[in-house]
């Protein structure tokens, strides 16, 4: 993925922030972490990346549909992506996957 440019003046980092740390309480005991980037899609629209990583009991398949539909409304709710202007992308890990991983950008 080629990460584009988001104009400092296009989003409102701050509110961002708050909304993402909102739905990771929210979503709590679920969701372990979130982290994010901004960049242009494939389209080049601006965007933005969330990297979810899910407690291990949340990460199987019978669960993580849901799970991740309900986060992903949650993020982009709290997040205000269409006020925003931007696109959401979402990737979801597992805490154990990540261990073995052990990628700092989802750290």
């Amino acid at each position: 993925m080629e990460v584009g440019y988001v104009p400092r003046d296009f989003v409102n980092r701050q509110e961002i922030e708050a909304g993402v740390q909102r739905a990771a309480q929210d979503l709590f005991p679920a969701v372990v972490r979130i982290r994010y980037d901004f960049g242009s899609d494939w389209t080049g629209d601006p965007s933005i990346f969330f990297r979810v990583v899910l407690a291990d009991e949340f990460a199987s398949k019978p669960k993580l549909s849901d799970i991740a539909q309900r986060i992903a409304l949650r993020l982009m709710n709290e997040v205000k992506t269409d006020e925003q202007g931007l696109h959401a992308y979402f990737n979801y890990r597992s805490q154990s996957e990540q261990s073995q991983l052990s990628e700092p950008a989802w750290a």
